[in-house]
């Protein structure tokens, strides 16, 4: 196998691991990944629906959907606007910053447990190998724009 095609194969493996990991977190906490992400979205500030549409690049329908099942569940509201009643905020309830704690998985603390009993000089290794691919791939970006 290439390097190049060994390169690609590792960044789909870890991709999927990760991914694994952090589905796994999120059930036990009783939330899917489309749910941490619309969360993750709004635990700042509130947003309108389409914002949060464009800024997981999904469809208006899905996010919807996604936020109301966060609404049965108490974790986000929607709430018309006071000089806009066409808009509707969605904001983090009571519920979400109460459990915000135990919703680890964009913390610092999740990435240090995945990476628990990994060296700092694999880490700093680690970090080096990936801003030299990350800035390859922006300058490759760059090129086809």
């Amino acid at each position: 196998m290439s390097k190049p095609a060994t390169i690609r194969n590792s960044i789909r493996k870890l991709t999927k691991l990760y991914n694994i990991a952090v589905s796994k977190e999120l059930s036990e906490l009783g939330f899917t990944m489309p749910q941490m992400m619309v969360i993750k979205e709004i635990i700042q500030e509130r947003k309108t629906i389409g914002q949060i549409s464009k800024a997981l690049d999904l469809s208006y329908s899905t996010v919807s959907g996604i936020i109301d099942r966060l609404e049965r569940g108490g974790f986000v509201a929607r709430v018309k606007d006071q000089q806009d009643r066409r808009v509707i905020w969605i904001e983090r309830t009571c519920k979400l910053e109460e459990n915000s704690d135990r919703l680890n998985v964009y913390q610092e603390t999740f990435y240090a447990e995945m990476l628990s009993g990994v060296t700092e000089e694999e880490i700093d290794s680690f970090i080096r190998t990936l801003q030299i691919l990350i800035n390859h791939m922006e300058k490759k970006a760059e090129e086809k724009s």
